[in-house]
């Protein structure tokens, strides 16, 4: 039963309303060529930015991108509903070990608190109390007076799917605040005294506190140093043509990528 409330709301995050055309794409005459890109909205920016340029070579060919999250971008291209599955799941759920993937890289999961919050740096034992809700006020930790609020990804995401196996049984706490995207967590939490959440990094996270675990800093010219990532890549179906194949290998190769936080991982020659 509860394999099956996961994936009707991973097809509800699908049917939802978040089509992104490139940039500078314009409506195509019926009989032109589509592809169909599903998935991660940490890869929404990358591709986005990638797409124009890659559109522009390729006359005759439209391509629209929607989120939903990594559950979405594989379950879509396993169930042949898109061409291309953007996710950053580990590990790697079967439906996706049977597809072709190009990966990217890597993407550093970063802890965030509102700047009001008072504190710092937590020890892993504490950051898992705080999540789990058993800590429920800033003060406990040598912060300010303000009760913890803590902010979270949907369960079709890359980066929660890392935070739940950081965080044991009972798991994150039942009242934390769902968002659907890294923005809104991050806008959420920025705005919010008390708040706590995680994000895909990227430059430009800006307005709250990147705290710092077992006192080790988030230091973003050392990302490969942090433990905490995700590791988005492009999946295709291995029958899919050779048109959607080079489109997903030139988007895990993208120049782009640093712009948008994602560092080359050991083993991964990108």
């Amino acid at each position: 039963m509860r394999r099956r409330w996961i994936w009707a709301m991973v097809w509800g995050l699908v049917l939802l309303p978040w089509s992104y055309p490139a940039q500078g794409t314009t409506l195509k005459p019926l009989g032109m060529h589509q592809i169909s890109i599903i998935g991660a909205t940490s890869l929404i920016p990358l591709t986005k930015r990638f797409l124009p340029e890659w559109e522009r070579r390729h006359p005759g060919v439209v391509v629209s991108v929607t989120a939903g999250g990594s559950w979405a971008g594989i379950l879509a291209v396993a169930e042949g509903q898109a061409d291309i599955g953007m996710a950053d799941l580990a590990p790697l759920p079967k439906r996706a070990l049977r597809l072709d993937s190009y990966p990217a890289g890597r993407l550093a999961v970063a802890f965030i608190a509102n700047s009001d919050d008072g504190v710092k740096n937590l020890s892993r034992s504490q950051l898992v109390q705080v999540l789990q809700g058993r800590i429920h006020n800033w003060q406990t930790l040598g912060g300010h007076d303000k009760p913890v609020i803590v902010v979270s990804r949907p369960m079709s995401s890359g980066a929660r799917a890392m935070l739940d196996r950081l965080v044991p049984a009972p798991g994150l706490s039942a009242d934390a605040i769902i968002q659907l995207s890294n923005g809104a967590v991050l806008k959420t939490v920025r705005e919010t005294p008390g708040a706590i959440g995680y994000v895909e990094w990227r430059p430009g996270m800006g307005g709250v506190t990147m705290l710092g675990i077992d006192h080790q800093v988030f230091d973003t010219s050392r990302l490969a140093a942090w433990p905490y990532y995700t590791q988005p890549t492009f999946y295709v179906a291995p029958g899919a043509s050779s048109l959607v194949k080079q489109l997903a290998e030139m988007l895990s190769r993208s120049p782009y990528k640093a712009e948008f936080g994602i560092y080359r991982a050991q083993g991964i020659p990108r």
